[in-house]
């Protein structure tokens, strides 16, 4: 769910891999347990999946040639966030991050994969990586912050 915008994706994302677990398992060699070998199925049918549906490739604009530096969430945003928002709601709003936020989030926020290994993987610059997630974190926390002052009525 993670990865996908809604569940009807994310059961297509999740049958896919499947598909290709059963098709690979004659070249599952037991070097690690089956389990991370099936994560990393998922995960890599996941990133292939929105990557066909994204309609064109990440483009690098004006932006990624300036030195754009990641935003910084101070401690006490973090902790409010962390004290009103659900993971549910949490996982809903990355859900609602345009698809190209939403993979590069997933793959440096939870995957923990370093900007290069994201360029490599999305075939795009480091900088066009950074700056994506610079912006994702910006869209993300506007919606956190949407999302709190309507919880707390403000």
């Amino acid at each position: 769910m993670r990865y996908a915008p809604n569940r009807d994706v994310a059961h297509d994302i999740f049958q896919e891999g499947f598909i290709k677990v059963f098709n690979s398992l004659n070249q599952f060699k037991r070097q690690s347990s089956l389990s991370s070998w099936m994560y990393r199925i998922f995960v890599n049918t996941s990133i292939n999946y929105i990557q066909r549906s994204i309609k064109s490739k990440f483009e690098v604009s004006i932006n990624d040639n300036l030195n754009i530096t990641e935003d910084v969430v101070s401690e006490i945003e973090n902790e409010h966030w962390i004290n009103h928002i659900s993971s549910s709601e949490a996982l809903d709003l990355v859900q609602q991050l345009p698809e190209k936020y939403r993979l590069i989030i997933n793959l440096f926020a939870i995957e923990k994969h370093s900007h290069s290994e994201i360029s490599k993987i999305l075939n795009i610059t480091e900088a066009s990586s950074r700056s994506q997630l610079s912006r994702a974190r910006k869209l993300l926390s506007d919606k956190l912050k949407t999302e709190l002052k309507i919880k707390l009525g403000e």
